[in-house]
């Protein structure tokens, strides 16, 4: 997952935006054939979605990676906190030195805030999963 962000990282801004205005040129398509209103995806709200997104399943992975049983220990609750930090502090760096693109804390912020919301996901559900299995037993 962080081969991937990163190698989006690289993709020069024309490149980038051609992507995004893809992605917003289907969905508003998609919306506008279930009979919805469309107007309001925006090039700038599926480029951040698209942060939110990929930040949440990177915390889902290092979440599960580092998963050792249903206790959430303080090793594990440090990685999954610490590796989305680091990623998203070195994707917006790489962003800084491509042509087009530009890295901003506010991207880093929206990273952070997907990698809470997977780390939430996780965490609810292993809750979930756990009450099942007493429940069960």
């Amino acid at each position: 997952m962080t081969l991937f962000i990163w190698g989006n990282s690289l993709v020069p801004g024309t490149g980038s935006s051609h992507l995004s205005l893809s992605v917003v040129s289907m969905a508003r398509s998609w919306l506008s054939g279930m009979g919805l209103p469309s107007a309001w995806l925006t090039n700038l709200l599926v480029r951040k979605m698209a942060h939110f997104s990929e930040y949440a399943l990177l915390s889902i992975l290092v979440h599960s990676a580092f998963s050792t049983g249903p206790k959430l220990s303080m090793r594990r609750f440090a990685m999954v906190c610490v590796v989305p930090v680091m990623v998203a502090c070195v994707d917006e760096t790489i962003q800084r030195f491509v042509p087009g693109r530009c890295g901003t804390p506010v991207d880093v912020l929206i990273d952070c805030c997907g990698a809470a919301f997977g780390f939430l996901v996780c965490h609810v559900m292993g809750r979930a999963l756990r009450r099942r299995k007493i429940g069960h037993e």
